[in-house]
């Protein structure tokens, strides 16, 4: 069994263990199972790494994330040792410069670090990638977001009112993983369109809102008519900071856009030459601010905003700056028309960012 460093409290039962964590701040109010000393082990010891390497460095509060330090995050979080390289995968995915875990983690938006799995451990583990896929619905889903939660927290440090500075927040803070419907979808997986291959697992981290969710019934063109309407609001950092957002289809409009010939790259582009925003509607609705970066469209941080007081009422503005700046993933069942959209922080990060999970070769 691996030797162990982190110091041992004993405690009579679970709801001594409970206070205790509540007591230290280990956890953000949701109970947490006790990492005993031979959970934690065990963890390690699948993994077959030493205890004191360390997978990187957590902002706000540059906590030092040890495999240790990891292994006893996933332990509460109710982790199997085989759902720890998933959650290993997605740490390293956020401490990709283009994430700013930092700044994600100290954000007044309500952005959260959502994790998208594919690739076959999405069956060997069991993630529900069909209906419900966002709320949970396995064990897999539950305890490897609660996973890189209790991560953020404990050694981020990213603690509400303190460094996390949220101004609402949203329950996706407590967990946020789903699995790519992979089986259901008419289109290539999220990581093979990434640069992986079908046969490699992987896991997709973005900084973004809980899916909005959107009714698109209908044929094809209808279903991209339905979304080109909806999308282009004023209120999402899209408008004031331009950046990236996901589009999470349930499984049976993807099918019927497939049918109608559309390939994920159609859909990218459909959407980002046809929602757009209006300059005669803004200025009519007023939502334009001279001056006041946060009032215009991608004022907010970007040197090379537009000038929109030389542009005609008739012009059509994206809501970001390329096509590629939109994701897609099929997640869901296939049992009604439904789809989210999730907005992202902007250009500021939390960019997409995919990762290989990495299972140990004697597992």
């Amino acid at each position: 069994m691996a030797t162990l460093t982190s110091p041992v409290q004993e405690v009579s039962d679970f709801w001594e263990w409970y206070e205790l964590a509540l007591k230290n701040g280990w956890t953000d109010g949701l109970v947490v199972a006790p990492p005993t000393e031979q959970r934690v082990a065990r963890i390690i010891d699948y993994l077959v790494r030493d205890p004191k390497e360390v997978v990187g460095v957590i902002g706000p509060r540059d906590g030092l994330a040890t495999i240790e330090q990891v292994a006893i995050n996933c332990a509460m979080a109710g982790c199997a040792p085989e759902h720890v390289p998933v959650v290993i995968a997605a740490l390293e995915a956020m401490l990709e410069p283009e994430f700013n875990l930092h700044g994600v983690q100290s954000t007044t938006n309500q952005c959260a670090p959502l994790v998208i799995v594919n690739g076959p451990v999405v069956r060997d583990l069991g993630f529900n990638a069909e209906e419900g896929a966002f709320g949970g619905g396995s064990r897999a889903n539950a305890c490897v977001g609660r996973a890189v939660r209790l991560i953020l927290w404990n050694i981020g440090g990213g603690l509400p009112g303190e460094t996390d500075m949220a101004t609402q927040g949203q329950p996706a803070k407590y967990l946020f993983c789903a699995a790519e419907n992979d089986e259901q979808s008419p289109w290539q997986p999220l990581h093979v369109e990434r640069g992986f291959g079908p046969e490699q697992s992987a896991v997709t981290v973005f900084a973004c809102q809980s899916a909005d969710p959107l009714f698109v019934p209908g044929n094809g063109e209808r279903i991209l008519r339905i979304i080109a309407s909806t999308l282009p609001t004023t209120g999402i950092n899209m408008f004031h900071a331009a950046g990236q957002f996901l589009l999470s289809f349930g499984a049976k409009p993807a099918q019927e856009l497939a049918r109608a010939g559309y390939s994920k790259a159609d859909v990218k582009r459909w959407v980002w030459e046809n929602a757009r925003y209006e300059v005669g509607w803004l200025k009519r609705a007023g939502v334009l601010v001279e001056g006041e970066a946060h009032m215009s469209y991608w004022g907010h941080g970007d040197e090379e905003a537009p000038d929109l007081n030389h542009l005609p009422d008739g012009a059509r503005l994206p809501m970001v700056r390329s096509a590629e700046m939109i994701h897609i993933a099929v997640v869901g069942g296939a049992s009604q028309w439904w789809m989210g959209m999730s907005a992202g922080w902007g250009n500021y990060g939390g960019y997409a960012v995919t990762k290989p999970i990495q299972v140990p070769r004697n597992a």
